[in-house]
């Protein structure tokens, strides 16, 4: 086995997962899975092999011939990604379904429209589209929006009454989303463990790190 086959594989492979888990692990911890209405997925957290470039997914597939141990907690993350996004999904549905979020969404925008008139509570979204929105702050457990978010203005004036709006399948979000959290950290360790083995073996310094695109 060569050092620049084995250093390939640290380098544009391991490096990348390490820095998307650690990103992945530090929306979790908050609370936020970004998971979005308008696709019904989750922006940030992504299946492990789509933060792989081209050359990486080549690599990826040299590495896991070699290790394929590594095939199962690739599926395994993305298998518990894949159980958040429909947890999310079906609470959001369940919360769609609810006429006290409507009523408290209405009540709220028209109390803001009263204090800042001529503002545009959903930004970029259209009006009729406001309580989708307020549902995946929800979900995200977002407490303070960005300033540059579009919805920031609305969200830090009535966000906190709005967080004490809840259905029952938003429970199942948490726990979903704690489980990928705990297994996020156990991958993080085991593939610093398993990057620092290699390159100890094979002589290899530990940086650069790879980059999972933004």
């Amino acid at each position: 086995m060569s050092s620049r086959r084995v250093a390939s594989w640290i380098y544009d492979v391991l490096n990348v997962f390490i820095e998307a888990l650690e990103i992945e692990a530090g929306l979790l911890s908050r609370g936020n899975a970004t998971w979005r209405f308008y696709n019904q997925d989750l922006e940030h957290i992504r299946p492990l092999a789509a933060h792989l470039d081209r050359d990486g997914r080549h690599i990826f597939r040299d590495l896991i011939t070699a290790h394929p141990e590594l095939v199962e907690k690739i599926s395994t993350h993305d298998a518990l990604r894949t159980q958040l996004v429909r947890a999310a999904t079906d609470a959001y549905r369940d919360a769609l379904a609810s006429d006290a979020i409507h009523e408290a969404v209405e009540d709220a925008r028209r109390r803001f429209l009263a204090n800042v008139p001529g503002a545009i509570p959903t930004g970029a979204f259209a009006a009729e589209k406001h309580v989708d929105l307020v549902i995946e702050h929800l979900i995200n457990e977002i407490e303070e929006l960005p300033s540059h978010y579009t919805d920031a203005e609305f969200w830090r004036a009535h966000g906190k009454e709005l967080r004490s709006f809840s259905v029952p399948s938003m429970l199942a979000v948490k726990r979903a989303r704690a489980e990928l959290l705990s297994y996020d950290q156990a991958t993080l360790k085991w593939l610093e463990d398993f990057s620092y083995e290699l390159c100890q073996q094979y002589d290899i310094p530990a940086a650069p790190s790879g980059s999972v695109g933004y």
